[in-house]
């Protein structure tokens, strides 16, 4: 599951996608709850969208849990997704991403897998607006998944699904069909990264600086070191 990353490299997001409204800075410690950086179908620009739900309803683990990822082959089975790829996807800018390596049943460890190959990944992603029964509503975001092969499996039970940025204007255009889109997509390549093993507070939420993706030998979600990795 997808539900850490980071957008440091904002300098790299071309000039047409941003407005005068939007100031971005580094972004370390991406995590669901907050506004991050999309690039809205719609708009064609960057816009800031809740990445899963609010703080109040993350409350609701399991809910949220299906708020910030929805996998890619449930999209063609489901009406309700197809339309919103159709109409309200989105692509979501990132650099790297935090996974964790299960070393036995009781301990892990995480690790923080910058991105090499360029200095942005466009990953997709479909925007949703959530309403309650009193009428209170806001729009959101969600990472869309695959299965990862082999050697992502040691790090994450999903991976996000990518787009190649040089082919924007078939990603605009709205008459683009859904094969024609799979085309440009591909599950994030594991050997497109560099990996390292970090400390485990990156998971306190108000740590968002370069501490986060510090590389820490092999230090277990106890913040103890381990033997096994």
């Amino acid at each position: 599951m997808v539900d850490r990353y980071s957008l440091i490299n904002v300098g790299s997001i071309s000039d047409f996608l941003l407005n005068d409204k939007n100031i971005l800075t580094p972004i370390y410690n991406a995590y669901p709850t907050v506004e991050l950086p999309i690039i809205d179908l719609n708009l064609k620009k960057i816009s800031k969208v809740l990445w899963g739900s609010n703080s109040y309803l993350s409350k609701n683990k399991s809910l949220a849990k299906r708020l910030i990822n929805v996998e890619n082959s449930k999209i063609k089975k489901s009406n309700i997704l197809f339309n919103q790829f159709k109409y309200n996807r989105c692509l979501i800018p990132c650099d790297g991403f935090f996974f964790w390596k299960r070393i036995n049943q009781k301990e892990k460890i995480p690790y923080y897998f910058s991105f090499e190959k360029d200095k942005l990944i466009y990953c997709l992603g479909i925007k949703e607006k959530y309403e309650n029964l009193t009428g209170d509503s806001f729009y959101y975001f969600s990472f869309i998944t695959s299965i990862p092969d082999i050697q992502w499996r040691k790090f994450t039970t999903q991976i996000p699904m990518t787009f190649d940025s040089r082919y924007l204007d078939i990603w605009f255009n709205k008459s683009s069909t859904f094969d024609k889109i799979s085309s440009f997509v591909n599950p994030l390549r594991f050997e497109d990264f560099k990996r390292f093993s970090i400390s485990p507070y990156f998971e306190k939420m108000s740590i968002d600086d370069v501490r986060t993706i510090e590389p820490k030998n092999n230090i277990n979600q106890y913040g103890n070191y381990s033997l096994f990795d």
